[in-house]
């Protein structure tokens, strides 16, 4: 099996970066919402033990790159399942990866329109959120780490602003707690699990990734940590702010939140939270064009870059158009996303894990040989 070019190309810090804007997708507006329908006020309980189970497969992650030194995702997968089998479910994975870009592009466009630009063409959306994904990934994983790193401090700043929700808070809304019933709970994890699935995404970066395995550990845990305390600070501020009788019926709970602060320095909060999401739109969506394109250069005689990225882009920009006519269109897009997801970011995951076992023990077996 020949290996990828693992020369390191980025840094923890780099990958830090990058897995956390990979994260921090469309779903930080509307997940206290989605939590809410599904379990309620306690949602904030299955988004801790989501999380809990999430670093459980960053851990997962890490270990199979352990087993398979210097091998990247499809590399991994033709290691494991064979070279037919293998490519198989690597093309599965340029599938989830489209159906993802589509995903997010989607929801940025539906969003953008509704909030910003209600007069703008969906298609000119769409292009906008393209151009600036399409010059992120043409220059390579060294360019994809550093406009990840320069977008940073966004996450802060959001953070910040975020505490103009707590002006009208009333965490009595938090009460009582524990009233779900357990498969509220397990639906409630289920959904947070879908939130924080770019772990699968790991694959694509650790093998270009400078530091040991330990290293790579702790970076990867603490940097998932914030994602899940992002997500914690976020639900409860919007469970906090709006209570059960009002949030169900709120889509974007966090815009509508900020709409009626008042600050001196900026008019109108939820619009410039708005305008600084966009980045964190555009890098996961970047993120998961990304692997689309490393998906597509696995095929035989798909070796030049560009041709990879405009088909990718291609066939994302086309199915959009096509989910962006109508909601039964964009929700047979959510719908088949919601199917796939469970599949490519669980169980071949967790199968491709059980399997680095047995590398281990043929390793150990031409050891002793």
């Amino acid at each position: 099996m020949a290996k990828s070019d693992t020369n390191p190309k980025i840094t923890l810090s780099q990958l830090s970066y990058i897995f956390i804007q990979s994260q921090v997708g469309v779903d930080i507006l509307n997940l206290s919402t989605v939590l809410h329908k599904e379990v309620g006020a306690d949602g904030w309980i299955s988004l801790l033990i989501g999380g809990a189970i999430s670093i459980v497969f960053v851990l997962m992650m890490v270990h199979i790159n352990k087993c398979y030194p210097g091998e990247g995702l499809f590399d991994v997968l033709r290691s494991s399942f064979g070279k037919t089998l293998g490519n198989v479910a690597g093309f599965g994975y340029y599938v989830y990866f489209l159906v993802v870009a589509i995903y997010l592009l989607t929801s940025y466009g539906e969003l953008i329109n509704q909030w910003l630009l209600p007069e703008t063409p969906i298609m000119v959306l769409y292009l906008l959120l393209l151009i600036s994904a399409l010059y992120t990934i043409s220059g390579g994983l060294t360019v994809i780490a550093k406009v990840f790193t320069f977008f940073a401090v966004i996450l802060f700043v959001i953070s910040v602003l975020f505490l103009f929700g707590f002006v009208e808070a009333k965490f009595i809304y938090l009460l009582p707690i524990g009233q779900a019933s357990l498969s509220a709970y397990i639906e409630g994890i289920r959904v947070t699990i879908y939130s924080l699935s770019s772990y699968v995404l790991l694959l694509l970066f650790l093998p270009y990734t400078q530091g040991s395995i330990k290293q790579k550990t702790k970076t990867l845990i603490g940097t998932n940590l914030i994602v899940i305390f992002f997500y914690l600070y976020t639900v409860i501020v919007s469970y906090a702010h709006f209570g059960s009788d009002q949030i169900e019926h709120v889509s974007q709970p966090v815009l509508y939140m900020l709409r009626t602060a008042d600050s001196v320095i900026i008019t109108r909060i939820d619009i410039f939270v708005l305008s600084l999401w966009t980045v964190f739109a555009m890098t996961a969506f970047a993120a998961y064009l990304y692997g689309a394109e490393r998906a597509f250069a696995q095929i035989p005689k798909s070796k030049k870059k560009m041709l990879n990225i405009y088909t990718a882009s291609i066939i994302v920009l086309a199915v959009s158009f096509w989910g962006g006519l109508n909601e039964e269109n964009i929700r047979s897009i959510i719908d088949f996303q919601d199917v796939i997801t469970e599949y490519f970011t669980i169980y071949i995951p967790i199968l491709l894990f059980l399997l680095s076992f047995l590398r281990r023990k043929d390793k150990k077996k031409e050891a002793a040989q």
